[in-house]
C-alpha cells in the first residue's frame, strides 16, 4: 500500500467521533471497510469487531491478531436543562487540564458531524482525575442521550504531522486496517491475520477482557496491541514506530518482543529510511497487559503521541492529539512485513546467534581446558 492510500485509511476512520461505550460510528466504519475488502467480519458478544484474513493452508489456531481499540476519552451527556448540560467523563485525564471555556463538540449517536457546540463551564474530579462537569450550549442542539468531545477537527495533515481530536487509538486501528487492506490485495498463502477492534479500553480494557473471556482470540495466537503512547524524551516523535517492551503495568512477552525487534531491524537493514525504536512506554497501559496476564503470547507496537488524551504537553490545557505521519507509515510497513512473513515472528528455535557467539568467546577466554 502506498503512503497516500495508508493516510487515506487513517483520515476516513479518524473522521468518526467516539467515546467509551459509544463506539457505534468507528464500529460501522470498520465493518464497511472489511466488506469492501471482501474479508469476513463479525462482532462478538461484547460488541468487539473481528476482521479475518485466512490464506490457504494457514494454521487457524495461531493467527497474528492486531488489536486496537475504537474508543477515546470523552463525555457522556447525562442531562440537559435549557442551555446547561451535565456531563460524565469516561477515560483518564487529569482535571487540571480541563480548563474552563474549553470548546466541546456535541454529537448524537449515528451522526458523524456535531449537532451542537458548547464550552466547559464547571469540572468535577476525584483524586485529581476528571470525572465530569457542566457545559453551556453555544450553538446548535444538545442531545440528552448524546456525547461530547473536545472541539477539534477530526483530521488534519500538515508538514508530515497528523493532528486530530482522536489519534489514540483510532490511528492504531487505522494501521491495522491499512495492513489488512494490503494483505487482502496480496493474498499470501499460509498466513492468518486478524484485526480485533475493541470497545471501552479507556475505562479498564473492558472489550479486551471480554474478548479473552469469550474466547474471541485463540489461546495460541500471537497478539499485538497497536497503541498510541505518550511521547517521551527517549521515545520521541519522528524516531519511528516503537517496539513496546512493556507499559505502566507490565512487561510483555519477551520472546515475541525480541522477534518484533529482530523483524524491525531486518526491515531497517533492507531500507535505511525505515525507522523504529525499542522502548518501555510507561506513560500508560495497553491491552497487551491484559492478554499477557491471561496467558497469551502478546506484545505491542506504539506510535509516539503528542497531546496524550488531549492534555497539553506544556502548561495545563486541552489540545488536539498529534502523531507524525512517518511514524504511522512505518508501523503500517512493519505490520505488512510481519503478516506476510510469519517466520519473522516465529524464528527457528534455538538460542540467538549473539548468545552462541559470546558463549564461544567466554569458553575460549575463561573455560577450563
Amino acid at each position: 500500500m502506498d503512503d497516500a492510500a495508508a493516510l487515506a485509511v487513517a483520515e476516513a476512520l479518524l473522521a468518526n467521533p467516539t467515546v467509551p461505550l459509544v463506539e457505534d460510528l468507528p464500529v460501522a466504519h470498520v465493518l464497511a471497510v472489511a466488506a469492501d475488502l471482501g474479508l469476513p467480519a463479525e462482532r462478538d458478544a461484547a460488541g468487539n469487531v473481528v476482521v479475518r484474513y485466512e490464506g490457504q493452508g494457514a494454521d487457524l489456531e495461531r493467527p497474528l491478531v492486531l488489536v486496537a481499540h475504537l474508543d477515546h476519552p470523552g463525555f457522556a451527556i447525562t442531562a440537559v436543562a435549557g442551555d446547561t448540560l451535565t456531563l460524565e467523563f469516561r477515560g483518564g485525564l487529569l482535571a487540571v487540564n480541563a480548563t474552563l471555556g474549553a470548546p466541546l463538540h456535541l454529537f448524537e449517536r449515528g451522526r458523524q458531524e456535531p449537532v451542537g457546540e458548547a464550552v466547559l463551564a464547571s469540572v468535577t474530579e476525584s483524586a485529581g482525575r476528571l470525572t465530569g462537569g457542566g457545559a453551556t450550549l453555544v450553538s446548535g442542539a444538545a442531545p440528552a442521550d448524546g456525547y461530547a468531545m473536545w472541539g477539534f477537527p477530526g483530521f488534519d495533515l500538515a508538514a508530515d504531522r497528523i493532528t486530530a481530536r482522536v489519534c489514540d487509538d483510532l490511528l492504531g486501528a487505522a494501521a491495522a486496517l491499512a495492513a489488512l487492506a494490503e494483505i487482502a490485495s496480496l493474498r499470501p498463502p499460509g498466513v492468518a491475520v486478524w484485526g480485533l477492534f475493541t470497545r471501552a479500553e479507556e475505562v479498564g480494557f473492558l472489550g479486551a477482557l471480554e474478548a479473552i473471556r469469550l474466547g474471541t482470540v485463540p489461546p495460541r495466537a500471537d497478539v499485538l496491541s497497536l497503541e498510541c503512547s505518550k511521547a517521551l524524551p527517549d521515545a520521541p516523535q519522528g524516531g519511528g514506530v516503537i517496539v513496546r517492551v512493556g507499559d505502566r503495568m507490565s512487561i510483555f512477552d519477551p520472546g515475541l518482543t525480541a522477534a518484533l525487534t529482530a523483524a524491525a531491524g531486518e526491515l531497517a537493514s533492507e531500507d535505511p529510511t525505515f525507522r523504529f525504536q525499542r522502548k518501555l512506554m510507561d506513560g500508560g497501559a495497553c491491552e497487551a497487559t491484559a492478554f499477557c496476564a491471561a496467558g497469551y503470547r502478546s506484545s505491542g507496537l506504539a506510535l509516539p503521541l503528542g497531546g496524550y488524551h488531549n492534555a497539553s504537553d506544556g502548561e495545563p490545557g486541552i489540545v488536539p492529539e498529534t502523531v507524525l505521519a512517518a511514524d504511522y507509515l512505518a508501523e503500517v510497513r512493519l505490520l505488512v512485513a510481519l503478516a506476510t512473513r510469519p517466520e519473522l515472528l516465529r524464528p527457528d528455535s534455538g538460542p540467538p546467534s549473539w548468545l552462541t557467539e559470546r558463549q564461544a568467546a567466554a569458553r575460549a577466554t575463561l573455560g577450563a581446558p
